[in-house]
């Protein structure tokens, strides 16, 4: 019998450490890298890594990281030019995930754990909103125990289109009750705090996914998609930053570029032209504010006021990666993200299809307005949703590929 608790342990613990570390994104984003040392920790008392074998993953990370880790050699070794690097290293939870024995119901409890923290945060949010002041938000809205107001709207879009499932699959949060309150719950705390990146993401995502979802009902699911983004709007926080974003487009094409947006796009252009300069290994790990200067000292990009020199860095994943590490870089990411897409489509299986293209779909469309592929409230979540397969869908893969 004592035998037997061991096996089981060793067998269910790593999906437990899974569990937590959905747990830690949304309420305590500090701790995820300590959770994610614990599931690396049970993955290896499993014994699931000898079932590693040399497939996509492996080799496209492999390559990204090597590619890191030279042009981090190449240049310097100071402190922030670590980042990059560490933040390769959550694309390795793609291998790791995948050679689990999944089953539906193991990947069922790892979202709904998910959807729990975002509950218990939304619910920390309506406190905040009563009065109670336990830390500062900075003006951020009711973001509850989140860090930042861009990160966590991109966690409020990732959990209100998971929730959209619900609509044909009752019982996967609980009843459609229950789902239909915790919708509106996070609905609610996307409307009302700043992060715009979020906001966009799931409205444009929203309208696609009752598109797939009713074919037959086009018509009504896009009058259904409008009337949700008019609610939305109702909210005055949405509505004034938006319109501040239009503002500073505005902005940005009369001469004045010091605004949240107009940043974005002098990084943007900043980047393209990094990218033209160096455009197989990139400026280098790293290097993207310290190469920024020597194009404003050039000419070719404005001189930037000290206050915003914490803030210079390419606001968009892709041209991160094509910047500092140009096409050799660039390549095998590009490769990794769409044989997932690919994948996610091909499945058989209705949760795991939705869940996948969805996620997907929120990951790539995120990645256009920040670096979203270098933070653990994106990168995580999207390597270990992405990797799962189970059932049939497991049984038909080769062994050399996931």
């Amino acid at each position: 019998m004592g035998a037997k608790t061991v096996l089981w342990c060793r067998e269910k613990v790593p999906f437990m450490a899974l569990w937590l570390l959905f747990l830690t994104i949304p309420l305590a984003i500090s701790l995820t890298k300590y959770a994610a040392i614990i599931f690396l920790i049970t993955f290896l008392w499993s014994g699931y890594w000898r079932q590693l074998r040399p497939n996509i993953f492996v080799l496209t990370i492999a390559i990204i990281f090597i590619i890191n880790m030279y042009d981090l050699f190449r240049y310097h070794l100071a402190a922030n030019d670590y980042e990059p690097v560490r933040h390769i290293w959550y694309l390795w939870f793609l291998p790791l995930v995948a050679v689990m024995p999944w089953q539906k119901k193991d990947y069922v409890y790892l979202l709904r754990s998910f959807i729990v923290a975002l509950t218990t945060n939304g619910l920390i949010g309506i406190l905040q909103v009563l009065g109670w002041h336990f830390r500062d938000l900075l003006g951020q809205g009711p973001i509850g125990l989140a860090q930042t107001h861009i990160t966590f709207s991109m966690m409020l879009a990732s959990g209100l289109l998971l929730l959209m499932f619900a609509i044909t699959e009752k019982t996967l949060f609980w009843s459609p009750r229950i789902a239909l309150g915790i919708f509106i719950l996070l609905l609610w705390q996307l409307m009302f705090t700043i992060g715009r990146t979020g906001q966009a993401v799931y409205f444009i995502l929203a309208l696609l996914v009752l598109l797939w979802m009713f074919p037959r009902y086009r018509v009504a699911g896009t009058v259904a998609g409008f009337v949700l983004a008019g609610i939305a709007l109702l909210s005055p926080v949405l509505r004034s930053r938006w319109i501040q974003a239009v503002y500073d487009v505005y902005l940005f094409f009369n001469g004045w570029v010091i605004t949240s947006v107009g940043l974005r796009l002098v990084y943007a252009h900043s980047a393209i032209q990094m990218f033209a300069e160096h455009p197989f290994f990139g400026v280098g790990a790293g290097q993207f504010r310290t190469s920024y200067y020597d194009l404003a000292r050039r000419g070719l990009e404005p001189k930037l006021p000290p206050v915003v020199d914490s803030m210079i860095g390419p606001n968009n994943s892709f041209l991160a990666y094509l910047s500092e590490l140009g096409l050799f870089g660039f390549i095998p990411l590009v490769i990794l993200i769409g044989y997932l897409g690919i994948r996610a489509w091909r499945h058989s299986d209705p949760l795991l299809r939705y869940v996948q293209v969805v996620t997907w779909l929120w990951f790539v469309l995120g990645s256009f307005a920040d670096t979203f592929i270098w933070l653990e409230g994106q990168a995580i979540p999207f390597a270990i949703l992405m990797a799962v397969q189970y059932g049939q869908e497991k049984r038909s893969a080769p062994e050399n590929a996931f």
